[in-house]
C-alpha cells in the first residue's frame, strides 16, 4: 500500500471518527462551552451543524479514499491552515484542534476560538475577518492539509 494512500485511509478513518464524536456529544459539548442561552450559543450550534453536514458530505464523497491525497478541501478539525494577515503580510500557520487539546507552542488554536470558528469550513483563497479580543484580523487562506492533532 503506497504512503500517500495510507494517508488517505487515516484521514478518513480520523474524519470517521471526528463526525461519530461531534454528534454524540453535541448537546454535553454545548452545555460545557455555552450553558446559558445566548446568541454565540446559537452561532456555535449552527455553526456545529453546518459543520457536520459539510463533512457528511464529505466522507460521502470520499468513498474513493484515494482521492483525499493527504488534503482536505476545506478546513476542519484537525487541519493545519496557513494564513496570511491582508494587512502586515505575515504568514502564520495553526492546527484546528479539539479546545483541551490545545498546545499553543505547536500553534494548536481551539476550534471554539474566535480564530478557529472563522476558519472552519474556509478554502483555499477565501478571506476571512476575526474579531478577536486582541481586534479585528483579516487573514487569506493560503493552504490547508491534514495534522490530526485534534
Amino acid at each position: 500500500m503506497s504512503a500517500e494512500l495510507r494517508q488517505s485511509e487515516t484521514i478518513f478513518t480520523s474524519l470517521v471518527r471526528q463526525l461519530a464524536e461531534l454528534e454524540a456529544g453535541k448537546s454535553k459539548l454545548l452545555e460545557q462551552y455555552f450553558p446559558e442561552p445566548s446568541q454565540e450559543r446559537d452561532a456555535f450550534e449552527a455553526l456545529l451543524e453546518k459543520y457536520v453536514h459539510h463533512l457528511e458530505g464529505l466522507l460521502q464523497d470520499q468513498k474513493d479514499r484515494e482521492r483525499v491525497n493527504g488534503e482536505v478541501p476545506f478546513v476542519t478539525i484537525g487541519s493545519a491552515v496557513e494564513v496570511v494577515d491582508a494587512e502586515a503580510e505575515e504568514v502564520f500557520k495553526y492546527r484546528i484542534v479539539n479546545p483541551e487539546k490545545v498546545n499553543p507552542v505547536a500553534g494548536d488554536i481551539s476550534y471554539l476560538s474566535p480564530v478557529g470558528k472563522s476558519l472552519l469550513l474556509k478554502k483555499v483563497g477565501d478571506e476571512v475577518t476575526v474579531k478577536a479580543p486582541g481586534g479585528v484580523f483579516r487573514y487569506r487562506i493560503k493552504a490547508i492539509e491534514w495534522a490530526d492533532a485534534v
